[in-house]
């Protein structure tokens, strides 16, 4: 799917909820998103997916996921991915990885392993996220990044450059950088959570040592149950996790 044929898909998408609208109460119709005539996208990237929940209701603010692929991945995972997670919970959202390996380029995208890359697509995700919300109710304090793989090494600095933004992050089967957490001074990510898949295999960190590096954000780090561990079942503790973290601020 181009640029154009997505920009398409969501006027689609946005005629559908219009006719479904007209059967919500007053209270409901102050939620109302505004008609296609009115509405123009302004994407600053094309290569993009997006995960439209099952039974979608324009009055609910939904959480979103941003889902970061591994090397090799592209944004087309996320219709992969997000059924496994949940079908009715959320929105969804995927970017490509911008690089290629010129030795092998049908092996998919790779993530630049650089500060000024990361600056560069934040400014790129913050905008994406406001263009949607023209479209998709999203829940402002319920932004949370998901990586896998190396997509683990653009979510930490994507959460640690960004303090408003984003509710927390999910790192499975996580790849990092040693250069990761080089800008961590003054950073305060009090109130944010993350979820620290302890298997990573490939990275210089230690778990040990990933969560004190977290905990010194004052970060709420929690690490996936033992049971969802033991069957590898990551996806659905990610579910558990955002899921527990919605009940404790209810309860709050």
């Amino acid at each position: 799917m181009d640029y154009s044929q997505r920009l398409k898909w969501i006027e689609n998408v946005l005629q559908a909820e219009s006719r479904g609208l007209q059967q919500l109460n007053s209270a409901d119709r102050n939620r109302e998103l505004p008609s296609p005539a009115e509405t123009t996208l302004n994407l600053p990237l094309k290569h993009i997916s997006l995960f439209r929940p099952e039974h979608y209701e324009a009055g609910y603010a939904y959480p979103l996921v941003i889902w970061l692929h591994p090397d090799c991945g592209s944004e087309h995972d996320l219709h992969t991915v997000m059924p496994e997670i949940s079908i009715r919970n959320y929105l969804g959202l995927s970017f490509r990885a911008p690089a290629i390996d010129p030795e092998a380029p049908d092996n998919g995208y790779r993530w630049p392993d650089s500060h000024l890359f990361i600056q560069l697509f934040l400014s790129q995700v913050e905008q994406t996220v406001e263009e949607l919300k023209k479209v998709f109710h999203i829940h402002e304090d319920r932004i949370y990044l998901a990586g896998k793989g190396t997509g683990c090494s653009v979510a930490t600095r994507l959460l640690l450059q960004s303090e408003n933004l984003f509710a927390g992050a999910a790192l499975l089967d996580g790849q990092f950088s040693k250069h990761d957490f080089s800008q961590l001074e003054n950073r305060s990510l009090k109130g944010k959570r993350v979820l620290l898949d302890p298997n990573h295999a490939q990275s210089p960190l230690s778990t040990q040592r990933l969560m004190r590096l977290w905990k010194t954000t004052g970060a709420d780090v929690q690490l996936p149950p033992p049971t969802q561990l033991e069957g590898r079942n990551l996806l659905r503790a990610l579910d558990y996790w955002i899921m527990e973290g919605i009940s404790t601020a209810k309860l709050a």
